[in-house]
């Protein structure tokens, strides 16, 4: 099935994915909208507090100022007469400094019309100079009715009034946020003005009857050009607009340009001062410096619990009354950032798609993945000039999903593409390579050419196995032999171990091919001892005839020997070839010889990154070889448990036996035998018993093992 497996047409080309892909992201831009709008705008959030930081803020318009109340400053004005009668003169004081307009963010709906009657007489007198005062309303909804609004107006006696008044309903965006300032607002009679546009209609000499409404959706206004030489309509649409916001609220820096971007604060004492200064020079009949000619001068109170704050996307706790400056600079300059049209951002999305000419040019991962990346910074470096140079607001982040969206199908398509190729290639080269090899061939084929490594090797062997395979029979004995092998592989691959092959009842297993594996003898290690557990388990589970003529040995031996393919054309397999096999099984042999379950040549065990306990139980040359061996066993659990007692009595005896005392040596093994049952004690005792009868002429301590 998995050969005849064909991938689709339409997935061996980047293409047909990208224009699905992109067709969905315009299909949703276009009937739903960007579904990332709120992320777009805390992104946008981030360019300007960025901008503000890096101090290329445009500069604010120097005709706005605020004047600052603070707790203090409102604790001290301890009755509402007092109250209204600091914001009289306020006005009066402003007025005399030759500001154009002075705007309340503070709604005087307390007290009688005598305590209020300081800050009527100061509008009057305000009204002689030239001064407009624009006073602070607020829409809220009548209670138990949620659909009408109700008015919340400064003086219930105001009628009276000629002066203008403007709505300080700023309203935050779902998030929380105050990005959005609407400048006209729908009251109980129609539309009605906000502060900002009602202070900015003031300041321009113009009042709410000069204002239109050509269709629902635009208001309009005559102004004066900029070369005062002619009257034109100026059109802005109902909708909230979004504010170009220059610098936090608290923002301050010793740097010229980043102050520019600040607001202009007065204090009441700075304002009290300069008027105090205006009104000596003029007794003096000296020229009047009006600090605030034609300026705008808004009023608020501050401190929390006072005066309203609420978070805007330079930062959290900020006066509310920044939302009316920032909208009143903002018409002034001209400067309202614009959101681009859903058919804008849908040409940006088909503008990234022309950037899959590219995909198809990069080879690998690493390429693709600087494309993307490369993608994302011109995308965001786009839109960061858009906004700090063009006013203008486009779908970055959704054009940025769609860039990334494509790269990422693209990862998948050639993975896909590439792991339908191994599973084909897996198939067929499965028969002729184990597990592990053939990872290594799929993912690096030339890594099986023929070459020199560092192996370690592990060997084992099923003993008694023509007892057993008489007494079972044969297919009693395979489904044995089968298991057993089952249990090898299982252990050896849970090890990254390599299977070199099945021989009869051998086993042979390697580490360090095709790839070097620095670790790989303490991975030999741990699968022999992991071997030698399971089997003694697998051992209790057989009858018990059977598990009496069942045994099992295990060798490990490390060094260099030849990897690659052996065999023919119509049989191929990959496997090790030298010297180092034959002495693994020589070693192996010896497991039976000296009645022990795993032995470890001196070569592996000096390899290992932690040895643990050992003895070394002879030095060998096998069958075949002139230059002897050392042979160790290491302590395994289930073992002797007594073994670094036995391991020290041996040793004693050993080095006795390796001195040429044979006679003392044999005692010494005889009775570690006889107390402690060691097995390889008996052998050694037998040895120096034939050695005292008929001593070597020149003993070097090795012995010479002629059988296989």
């Amino acid at each position: 099935m998995i050969r005849r497996f064909r991938f689709p047409d339409y997935l061996t080309s980047v293409w047909p994915l990208a224009i699905t892909l992109t067709g969905a992201f315009l299909f949703w831009l276009l009937v739903f909208g960007n579904p990332l709008e709120i992320v777009e705008l805390r992104w946008l959030g981030e360019l300007l507090k960025s901008r503000a930081a890096a101090g290329i803020a445009p500069p604010v318009d120097p005709h706005i100022v605020h004047l600052d109340i603070d707790r203090h400053q409102f604790e001290s004005f301890s009755t509402i007469a007092l109250e209204y009668q600091n914001a009289a003169d306020i006005i009066r004081q402003a007025t005399a400094l030759g500001a154009s307009v002075v705007v309340f963010d503070i709604i005087f709906s307390r007290g009688s019309q005598e305590e209020s009657q300081p800050i009527l007489d100061s509008i009057k007198e305000a009204q002689r100079y030239g001064t407009h005062v624009v006073l602070a309303e607020a829409l809220e909804p009548k209670p138990g009715d949620g659909l009408a609004p109700d008015r919340i107006r400064s003086f219930p006696f105001r009628e009276r009034l000629s002066e203008p008044s403007g709505l300080i309903n700023a309203r935050s965006d779902i998030d929380g946020v105050l990005r959005r300032y609407a400048l006209v607002e729908p009251g109980p009679q129609g539309l009605e003005p906000s502060l900002a546009l009602a202070a900015y209609l003031s300041w321009r000499g113009l009042n709410w009857k000069d204002v239109s409404f050509p269709n629902p959706r635009v208001v309009r206004w005559p102004e004066l050009s900029p070369d005062n030489k002619s009257i034109a309509p100026r059109e802005i649409g109902v909708e909230p607009v979004l504010l170009n916001f220059r610098t936090a609220w608290s923002f301050r820096t010793s740097d010229v340009n980043a102050a520019k971007g600040v607001f202009i604060h007065y204090r009441l004492e700075q304002m009290q001062r300069e008027y105090a200064d205006a009104q000596n020079a003029r007794s003096a009949s000296r020229p009047v410096t009006k600090s605030l000619d034609d300026c705008v001068v808004a009023v608020s109170y501050i401190a929390t619990g006072i005066g309203d704050v609420g978070t805007t996307p330079m930062g959290t706790n900020q006066p509310r009354v920044v939302s009316h400056l920032q909208a009143l600079n903002d018409l002034i300059q001209s400067s309202f950032l614009h959101q681009t049209s859903r058919m804008t951002d849908a040409c940006a999305l088909l503008a990234v798609l022309l950037l899959v000419f590219f995909m198809k040019r990069c080879a690998g991962l690493v390429s693709l993945l600087v494309l993307w990346l490369g993608g994302v910074l011109l995308i965001i470096g786009l839109d960061a000039w858009f906004v700090y140079a063009r006013n203008t607001v486009f779908s970055a982040l959704f054009v940025t999903s769609l860039w990334t969206a494509l790269n990422l199908a693209e990862i998948v398509r050639r993975y896909t593409l590439e792991f339908v190729e191994r599973l084909k290639l897996r198939t067929t080269m499965s028969f002729y390579f184990s597990p592990r090899v053939l990872e290594r061939v799929l993912k690096n084929p030339g890594s099986t050419e023929p070459q020199e490594a560092e192996l370690t090797l592990l060997l084992t062997d099923l003993r008694n196995s023509t007892p057993l395979a008489e007494r079972l029979g044969a297919n009693c004995f395979f489904a044995l032999l089968n298991q057993v092998f089952e249990i090898q592989t299982r252990v050896v691959t849970g090890e990254d171990g390599n299977i070199e092959h099945f021989l009869g009842d051998q086993f042979l297993s390697y580490w360090g091919a095709p790839d070097p594996q620095p670790d790989g003898p303490d991975r030999a290690l741990r699968a022999a001892l992991t071997l030698t557990a399971e089997m003694d388990s697998f051992r209790d589970s057989l009858p018990v005839e059977t598990r009496q003529l069942f045994g099992y040995g295990v060798a490990l031996h490390s060094g260099s020997a030849l990897v690659g393919n052996k065999g023919s054309r119509l049989r191929l397999d990959y496997g090790v070839v030298g010297d180092l096999v034959n002495t693994a099984a020589r070693i192996e042999s010896l497991t039976k010889y000296y009645g022990v379950r795993v032995l470890v040549t001196r070569d592996t065990y000096a390899r290992l990154t932690y040895p643990p306990p050992a003895r070394m139980l002879d030095c060998v040359a096998v069958k075949g070889k002139n230059v002897p061996t050392e042979i160790l066993e290491v302590s395994y659990s289930p073992g002797k448990s007594n073994f670094h007692e036995v391991a020290k009595k041996y040793g004693e005896a050993f080095a006795r036996y390796r001195a040429g005392q044979f006679d003392v040596a044999e005692r010494l093994f005889t009775q570690v035998a006889e107390t402690e049952g060691d097995s390889p004690s008996l052998v050694l005792a037998r040895r120096c018993a034939q050695l005292r009868i008929s001593p070597p002429a020149f003993w070097k301590g090795v012995f010479r093992r002629e059988n296989k």
